[in-house]
């Protein structure tokens, strides 16, 4: 008998196969949505690519809703994190910080390229995933304002955090046309034209900023 009276089968608890269970929900998810796209994101092909039987799969979600959400949350946490943790490890210098920022966060993304297309790509075909992707955009363009502060008056905030949106939905196309084909370059390349374009968009912000205040 494997099975015990304190609830342990196999070595495992009841929790530790419950979890083991999610994670292999959310592996499959990753991978249905990312190869396949939202359109074939159903409860029955998730289950069949975890091997979990669909009974298993409403103790951890709700719907396929719910489980896409937690595997786009998971995906833009992990990035925005090491990201972060580039831009401090990094010299303190404008330059640095922001080679740091994009060559994390788009290696982060491309290096499985399913996890930039569940994040930005697949969004658009769920409302639940379009408003992570919102979120998920303003978070990492909090973060570039929050990196870029003091380059204009406090009172002209706004056109930093524009500035920031922008370069954050264009730089997530960018990424998203280059795993396509679209964009004949290596990563490396596809990095530096980010950084640069981000440099000299960052040079303007004064400029720009002066601009507006008068409008």
């Amino acid at each position: 008998m494997t099975r015990t009276v304190r609830g342990v089968y196999r070595g495992a608890t009841a929790d530790e196969r419950r979890a083991e269970r999610r994670r292999r929900l959310m592996d499959a998810a990753l991978e249905v949505i990312g190869n396949q796209g939202w359109s074939a994101a159903t409860v029955r092909a998730v289950c069949e690519e975890a091997h979990v039987g669909p009974r298993f799969f409403y103790e951890s979600f709700e719907d396929m809703n719910a489980l896409a959400a937690a595997v786009h949350d998971e995906i833009v946490e992990t990035a925005l994190t090491r990201t972060l943790a580039a831009v401090a490890a990094a010299p303190d210098d404008q330059a640095a910080k922001t080679r740091a920022a994009l060559g994390t966060m788009i290696a982060d993304l491309t290096d499985d390229p399913r996890r930039a297309r569940v994040t930005f790509s697949e969004a658009h075909g769920s409302e639940v995933l379009m408003r992570r992707r919102f979120t998920a955009m303003r978070a990492v363009a909090e973060a570039m304002v929050t990196q870029t502060r003091g380059l204009v008056p406090k009172e002209n905030e706004r056109v930093l955090q524009a500035v920031s949106l922008v370069l954050t939905g264009g730089f997530a196309e960018l990424v998203l046309v280059w795993l396509d084909g679209g964009l004949d370059c290596d990563r490396d390349e596809l990095i530096a034209v980010c950084t640069e374009f981000a440099l000299t968009t960052t040079e303007s912000l004064p400029r720009l900023a002066n601009r507006l205040s008068r409008l």
